[in-house]
């Protein structure tokens, strides 16, 4: 049995929300340089990932935060500062975009910028951590790592947010490589063990509203070798079963034809 809902931390009211909500909203939007869609900022500025995120942490305990696709650092930047207590390590594949972000974090001890592959450096990025939140978002350049990086994840211990994901959600946008959707069938043919997974409900009580006018994306989770049953009935997700076949769930803002639905 799902545990209750209430039964779930969320974001509090006091220090917590004031720290989160300065952290992310006094960071530079430097995205909007390289005239990415929304303008930039931390997390696509969408204020409910940034809470989502927070519960994972929490909740799991991770001990440190990876991010694929650093771009010009607007999340990389956002999450050293959020979390300093933790390591925060990331990388790109571009030259120019991984010495800006080395750049702009100078100074910052518990943040480390690499240039290369994400799936090759991904066991490096996580050396010594045992529980870490890998964000993956190295979604720009023709080369679309995501599978070798799910690949080298499949083994490990660790919080896996895939961001431009499918969650059913017209508001929601994702990405789409070569005719493949970034989404639960993708999952579900990488991750063949992996029998359920979470994605973001746009629909939740969030404490703050997202102030983002331009484009939104969706969030999957994944929590290969975790107890996902901690996850289960949360507020903030909602469940996707991957087998016999991936099924997204139904959003009520959702138009009718736009009802549960086989990803296949």
């Amino acid at each position: 049995m799902p545990a209750s809902r209430t039964a779930h931390p969320l974001i509090d009211t006091g220090p917590e929300a004031q720290h989160l909500l300065a952290a992310f909203y006094t960071t530079a939007r430097a995205g909007h340089l390289d005239r990415l869609a929304g303008g930039g900022g931390p997390l696509g500025f969408d204020i409910t990932t940034a809470c989502q995120l927070h519960v994972l942490l929490s909740m799991f305990g991770c001990d440190g935060i990876v991010e694929s696709g650093c771009h010009l650092g607007d999340t990389t930047d956002y999450l050293s500062r959020a979390y300093p207590a933790l390591p925060v390590r990331s990388c790109d594949l571009d030259p120019g975009r991984a010495a800006f972000t080395r750049r702009r974090l100078a100074g910052r001890s518990n943040a480390e910028v690499r240039c290369g592959d994400s799936a090759l450096l991904l066991k490096d990025l996580m050396a010594g951590m045992e529980r870490p939140l890998v964000f993956l978002d190295a979604h720009w350049s023709s080369v679309w790592p995501l599978r070798a990086e799910l690949g080298v994840l499949e083994q490990r211990a660790a919080v896996v947010v895939v961001d431009d994901f499918d969650i059913g959600h017209p508001r929601f946008g994702f990405d789409s490589y070569e005719g493949v959707v970034c989404g639960p069938q993708l999952v579900a043919k990488a991750l063949p063990h992996l029998e359920r997974m979470f994605v973001a409900d746009p629909e939740a009580d969030y404490p703050f509203p997202c102030l983002q006018t331009g484009r939104r994306s969706g969030t999957g989770i994944l929590l290969p070798n975790l107890d996902d049953t901690l996850l289960a009935g949360h507020p903030y997700f909602a469940e996707v079963p991957l087998r016999p076949l991936p099924v997204l769930p139904t959003w009520t803002s959702t138009p009718s034809a736009a009802a549960v639905r086989s990803c296949c």
